[in-house]
Order: structure tokens, then C-alpha cells, then sequence
């Protein structure tokens, strides 16, 4: 209270702490950069539209958001926005992978090496070379805190989905094997897996969703689909040190869809 009283407000949970984002310009990734800055960090939002993350910009000023315009299947792609982060603000304390695409109605038959390559790559392949641009700085800094966007999709089958539900089973993995490399230096990871959230990737492959959202929310205990913001108060849950003893873990945000 004292603290709070002396800086005219209350403390965030992230409180000068640098974190960077991906998938910032839209959907769940906007929700969760936004809601680090409410809650006091410094955020380096990554996307690969510049506009909307402008937009970020002109809400909370440069000396709160940092935007990196880039595609993170790139080579070096993530390497320019860790070398973004310490150049700006000297450090990483933590980072959300929300970035990423889906393919729906897919058959696996008729999946070329091409499109499955590029899938994988888009979901799990920008998930490692992030982990390996942004790991380093976080225990030059004593520790951090990496979470990845995974899926309900990684724990309950459903059809169309092999070469997306490969790719975040793969995140899920992924996870678990960094948290146990790097705990010992103070790096956590950890796993946010949404269920069905209203973003832009709702309606790729599917234009009618909004006609389908009442049968969908109907299938799940709380009736209701999702949020972004659903998922902004996880993702600084698991960034903050109310969560300082998880890592290796999947937190599954669901609306209860998968414990039925």
C-alpha cells in the first residue's frame, strides 16, 4: 500500500520488466501486450503487419511499446527482435510466443511436403528459434519466464487438424524439455493452451463462424466461447512470480471443453 501510495498507484505484476510479445498485432497477441503494459512492463510487440502495431504505439508511447515488424519464419528473424529488446531496453525478463496460423479441414492425404513443411515450421519451428534468440538474455537478467501458445487441440483429437495439432504437441514438448534445461538458471517455460477464442484466425477457413459460435459455446460448460482477453490474465499469471514455482507445465484455458 505504501508502494502504491508513493507511485500514485497500484504496482503491476510486471513492473519494469521487459517482455516480448509475438502475434501482437491481432487476436490473443494484442490482448496479452496490452495487458503487460497495463501491468507495468515494457513490452517489444512483434507482428508482421506494422499497422496495428503502430496502433500500439500511439495508445501507450515508445517508452512502453517497442513494435518489430518482421515474419518469424524468416531467417534471423528472431534474432533482430532479441537484439531489438537489449538494444532498446538493455534485457528480457520474459516472452510470449502467440504467433502462429491454422489450417482447417485438412486431409493429410492430400497434404503436399511443401504446405505440411511451412505449417510446422509456422507453429513450432518460429516457437524454437524464438526460445534460442531470447534465452540467453534472460539469464544474463537471472531468470525469466517463456510462455507458449499452445492448443486444446494438443490434448483432445479433433478432424482437419493433423499438421496443427502435430505442431503444438510438438510446443507442448518443446516446453518441457527447455524447462528442464534451463531451470537450474532461473528460466521458466510454460504452456498457455486456449480453446475456441473469437480472433482473425476463427474465421480462416471458415467465413460462417459467427453463424456457428451458438452451437459451438453450447459444447462447453460455461457456454460461452472465448475471449482474447480470456487469455491476457493467464499469460501475465504465468510471466509473473505469482506463478515462480510452475514451469514445464500447460495451463489449458478452455471454458471447460476438455474435462467433459
Amino acid at each position: 500500500m505504501l508502494l502504491a501510495a508513493l507511485t500514485g498507484g497500484d504496482v503491476g505484476r510486471l513492473q519494469d520488466r521487459v517482455v516480448v510479445v509475438t502475434g501482437a498485432s491481432s487476436g490473443i497477441g494484442e490482448a496479452i501486450a496490452r495487458r503487460c503494459v497495463q501491468e507495468g512492463a515494457r513490452v517489444v510487440a512483434v507482428g508482421r503487419r506494422a499497422a496495428p502495431l503502430d496502433r500500439l504505439v500511439a495508445d501507450y508511447g515508445r517508452a512502453a511499446v517497442v513494435p518489430v515488424t518482421v515474419d518469424l519464419t524468416d531467417d534471423g528473424s528472431c534474432d533482430r527482435v532479441s537484439a531489438e529488446a537489449m538494444s532498446t531496453f538493455g534485457r528480457i525478463d520474459g516472452a510470449v510466443h502467440a504467433a502462429g496460423t491454422v489450417r482447417r479441414g485438412e486431409d493429410i492425404r492430400e497434404t503436399t511436403d511443401a504446405e505440411l513443411s511451412r505449417h510446422l515450421d509456422e507453429n513450432l519451428g518460429a516457437a524454437l528459434r524464438l526460445a534460442r534468440s531470447v534465452i540467453g538474455p534472460m539469464l544474463e537478467a537471472g531468470g525469466g519466464s517463456l510462455v507458449f501458445l499452445g492448443s486444446q487441440l494438443a490434448i483432445v483429437g479433433a478432424p482437419g487438424y493433423a499438421s496443427y495439432t502435430a505442431a503444438k504437441g510438438g510446443v507442448t514438448a518443446l516446453a518441457r524439455a527447455l524447462a528442464v534445461d534451463h531451470g537450474p538458471g532461473g528460466v521458466r517455460v510454460n504452456v498457455l493452451a486456449p480453446g475456441v477464442v473469437r480472433t482473425p484466425m476463427a474465421y480462416v477457413d471458415r467465413p460462417q463462424f459467427d453463424e456457428l459460435v451458438g452451437s459451438i459455446a453450447e459444447r462447453h460448460p460455461l457456454r460461452r466461447i472465448g475471449d482474447p482477453e480470456d487469455m491476457a490474465g493467464p499469460a501475465v499469471f504465468l510471466l509473473s512470480d505469482d506463478s515462480g514455482w510452475m514451469t514445464g507445465h500447460t495451463l489449458v484455458v478452455d471454458g471447460g471443453f476438455t474435462i467433459q
